[in-house]
């Protein structure tokens, strides 16, 4: 793409990685002897930081990619009615049932993946290119990559195909 936009967004939510454990899979290579408790497999929250950038090889009429307001309107309802101040979680999730049973008076955010910062993203990413698809924009735009700050140290990025 020879032009790029970024338009930033928050939220705040809460989720629960139920598939977390440190002591198998890749990266368990790199830890010491210890066993290390599960931290986030516990129900916790964070404000999230979103950037989503799009891109285009060419410039409309205005000389722009997209109008910042396009973007953020195309994203409205996903960050600001369903994902801000909600609870995420996994359909899989065998919490689900039972968390849906006693605590269904809370705003859920119910998703088909481990609600991972990299997952949300892809998530984030998907809502936005099947707008832009619905719209008849994505000869022209592409939604370049999505990037989520779960906290202010750590951050994942999807890029798409």
């Amino acid at each position: 793409m020879r032009y790029e936009i970024t338009k930033r967004f928050k939220f705040e939510a809460g989720h629960r990685v139920w598939k977390q454990n440190l002591s198998s899979g890749k990266g368990a290579k790199l830890m010491a002897d210890e066993i290390p408790p599960n931290p986030c497999i516990n129900i916790h929250g964070h404000s999230y930081k979103v950037e989503v950038t799009v891109g285009s090889d060419k410039l409309n009429e205005q000389e722009m990619v997209i109008d910042f307001y396009h973007i953020k309107s195309a994203l409205k309802d996903l960050i600001d009615n369903q994902l801000d101040h909600s609870f995420i979680i996994d359909k899989n999730d065998p919490l689900f049932p039972k968390f849906k049973e006693n605590f269904g008076f809370l705003k859920l955010t119910v998703v088909d993946f481990c609600p991972t910062a990299e997952a949300l993203a892809k998530y984030i990413y998907d809502f936005l290119e099947d707008k832009l698809r619905e719209a008849g924009l994505l000869d022209e735009i592409k939604v370049v990559s999505v990037t989520i700050w779960e906290t202010e140290t750590g951050k994942a990025v999807y890029k798409g195909k």
